[in-house]
């Protein structure tokens, strides 16, 4: 931060936009939410996805099958994973609701 930056007095820094979107709790979230939407995207296609391997060459037509469904089962794990952080960000924005990060106090009472 540069020194000539200016600060509110208490203690944030001031900058232009929308500050919450430089949070690092917002950036996990937004990548969160993208992750959600590639799985989806990805197994809404998977079994195009083999059909063009198999036509490329890279799987053998006759298990063509098998690597449909281990893509399947590989995507619903990442949505597994992806759901569960998800919920872990939730639980501790609910439980950190009203408190500075800073000092662990309710905002408004310095």
């Amino acid at each position: 931060m540069a020194p000539d930056t200016p600060r509110k007095p208490s203690g944030l820094q001031v900058r232009f936009g929308h500050p919450g979107r430089l949070l690092p709790e917002t950036r996990e979230l937004t990548l969160v939410i993208l992750g959600h939407l590639i799985v989806f995207m990805l197994s809404i296609a998977h079994d195009e996805i083999v059909a063009e391997m198999v036509e490329d060459g890279w799987f053998i037509a006759k298990y063509a099958e098998r690597f449909e469904i281990l893509m399947g089962l590989v995507l619903f794990i990442c949505w597994g994973a992806l759901t569960l952080r998800f919920v872990t960000i939730l639980r501790c924005a609910r439980a950190g609701d009203g408190l500075c990060r800073d000092c662990s106090q309710p905002h408004g009472n310095d």
